[in-house]
């Protein structure tokens, strides 16, 4: 599967509403920042990558639990981390298959269906009342938290980093859709 084409063809303009623009710009930057790793050679033998792959972890693991408020269903998580971390490539392949759901998710849900108060179980047993769209903006603002994490320690440690931001998605999207 390809995510970046098919956020690439999606229809993100400005007539979609403002959380639809910020779930599909958390994947496109999710892409970015998997593809500048890959770029990395031996990426998980390098310094900081243990720590690049537990932050992604925490990230994927925090998207299963509110996937899994949004679809009104048990997440079945007792830790906001795995106690096995799975390698980069299993991570890749998870981040773009639930960045995908979260697009296709957001895109799908009526104004009504956003607003509507749900109980949402944190791994810690705390319970807080939230509509899918405060679910949703939690995802996108921790996912970007993160992220900013995972870039700090490829500053650290000379990885490549990339410009993730919404102009960078704004502009990539621009040049995608014109006649060639």
């Amino acid at each position: 599967m390809n995510l970046h084409a098919s956020t690439e063809s999606s229809a993100v303009s400005l007539s979609s509403t403002p959380l639809e623009l910020l779930v599909t710009h958390s994947a496109w930057a999710n892409r970015q920042l998997f593809s500048a790793l890959r770029s990395v050679d031996a990426f998980e033998s390098q310094p900081g990558a243990d720590l690049i792959l537990r932050a992604l972890d925490h990230i994927h693991v925090v998207r299963c639990v509110f996937q899994a408020h949004l679809q009104g269903v048990s997440h079945g998580f007792a830790a906001p981390q795995r106690a096995v971390i799975p390698s980069f490539q299993e991570l890749d392949l998870e981040f773009e298959l639930m960045d995908r759901w979260y697009v296709e998710t957001t895109a799908s849900l009526r104004p009504e269906e956003l607003e509507r108060p749900r109980d949402v179980r944190f791994t810690d047993g705390k319970v807080v009342t939230m509509t899918a769209a405060a679910m949703l903006l939690h995802v996108v603002v921790h996912t970007t938290h993160h992220r900013g994490n995972v870039d700090a320690v490829m500053f650290q440690t000379g990885m490549p980093r990339r410009r993730d931001g919404v102009p960078e998605f704004l502009v990539s999207r621009a040049s995608a859709t014109r006649p060639s």
